[in-house]
């Protein structure tokens, strides 16, 4: 008896899978089957008590301990002022004006128009002034390293 080998010619299109849609054995799929089992168990049976600690503690520790801490603060403070250590806060305008509703003061001084216009027409030469420094000093520098990408035309 003698055995023969036969070569196949290798085929370019042929194309085999890395893993197997579907195993061999019914032994390797029960397995998988319990150990995805097995690791959903452990995750809900070691995270949803950790959780439910987590707002158990923030249940009877962290938002009377914050209501406690803010109660206490605001006694503090009432007995600071009461003792005139610290002055009360004011909800008012130094003017006397109330918050609640938009009043319009009127300015004293002689000002006019012209005189905003100067002011104005100073204020933008320093302006441009300030920005062509910055432009010197700070050129092909930052987020553009180019000429050709810091202007757009």
């Amino acid at each position: 008896m003698t055995r023969q080998i036969v070569l196949r010619p290798p085929s370019v299109n042929r194309r085999q899978p890395l893993l197997a849609s579907e195993s061999s054995s019914g032994s390797i799929r029960f397995a998988e089957l319990a150990g995805e089992t097995t690791a959903e168990c452990a995750a809900v049976a070691c995270c949803c008590p950790c959780g439910l600690v987590n707002l158990l503690y923030l249940a009877v520790y962290k938002v009377p301990a914050g209501l406690c801490r803010r109660a206490l603060k605001k006694k503090r403070l009432r007995r600071m002022i009461k003792k005139g250590i610290i002055e009360p806060r004011r909800r008012r305008c130094p003017c006397g004006c109330d918050d609640t509703e938009l009043q319009i003061h009127p300015i004293s001084g002689d000002i006019t128009d012209t005189d905003i216009s100067v002011k104005s027409n100073e204020s933008e030469e320093d302006v441009l002034e300030l920005e062509k420094e910055m432009w010197e000093k700070f050129y092909n520098t930052g987020f553009w390293r180019s000429p050709s990408q810091s202007q757009k035309d």
